[in-house]
């Protein structure tokens, strides 16, 4: 597999280190691994095209991913339907038939680190930051990606993360549940190659199935009634509509505190 590049911001590498491994690597050093739509939408189409029986999805330099580009945010606005390209990249992520590894190399932050959850196992290096910065924007989170966070390391653990918005260190993400192991930096590389190949070194019918079966209690488990996810998600919309969204990202932009008003 040859290198794929998008036309505007970031771009997806794609490699095969060895036969059934597929390695995507983020690459937008400028924007610490920001995820921009063509980006996005390069994951997506990839993911579809593969045929691994273990995908290692890493990124570039310092970051894994820094998140939704903030820029591209304030500029779009937000589509909250499930045809954004955010969405439909972690979909591809959790419907890939094979396990898909996330090699956490640096910093996994907001939508970032949500891709990195959706991803089946996860390795990080020793001196990753990981974090959900929601609530220093004015963002109230979608359910599905909570959801994914209550799933792998519980209620507690994800009011923590969510509602402080503080970052955490890979050691106290492995004692949370949020990454499986974690290597020195060096090691990183190596490592998620080595859990990939015992992957795909397993029966392809087994990896298929049971991966099924987990994601189908796991989804069976965080299932909503409509009532409830609708007011939810009517919630996010407020939300992403408010003056404190605008200030949140202004904010943000401008490296000042927040002046927060509740509207």
């Amino acid at each position: 597999m040859a290198g794929s590049a998008v036309p505007e911001g970031g771009r997806l590498l794609v490699s095969e280190p060895e036969p059934g491994v597929a390695q995507l690597t983020i690459s937008n050093p400028a924007k610490r691994g920001a995820l921009d739509a063509p980006l996005l939408q390069a994951l997506t189409a990839t993911l579809a095209e593969l045929d691994a029986r273990c995908v290692v999805l890493t990124g570039e330099g310092r970051a894994f991913c820094a998140g939704y580009d903030i820029g591209a945010l304030t500029s779009e606005g937000y589509d909250d339907s499930g045809g954004h390209p955010f969405q439909a990249a972690l979909a591809a992520v959790a419907s890939y038939p094979y396990p898909v590894v996330a090699a956490l190399n640096g910093y996994a932050i907001g939508g970032g680190l949500e891709l990195a959850i959706t991803c089946d196992l996860r390795i990080a290096a020793d001196g990753v930051q990981l974090g959900m910065p929601p609530a220093k924007l004015g963002v109230v989170y979608n359910h599905g990606g909570i959801n994914r966070f209550v799933t792998a390391i519980g209620a507690a653990r994800t009011r923590e993360l969510f509602l402080t918005g503080r970052r955490i260190d890979a050691a106290a993400a492995e004692r949370w549940g949020l990454v499986n192991e974690v290597v020195p930096a060096e090691r990183l590389p190596a490592a998620a190659l080595e859990l990939a190949r015992e992957i795909a070194a397993n029966a392809p019918l087994s990896l298929r199935g049971n991966k099924a079966a987990i994601s189908a209690v796991v989804d069976a488990a965080g299932a909503l009634d409509p009532e409830t996810a609708a007011a939810l998600d009517a919630a996010r919309r407020e939300a992403f509509l408010s003056d404190d969204l605008r200030e949140g990202l202004a904010a943000f932009a401008e490296k000042r505190p927040p002046v927060w008003r509740g509207r």
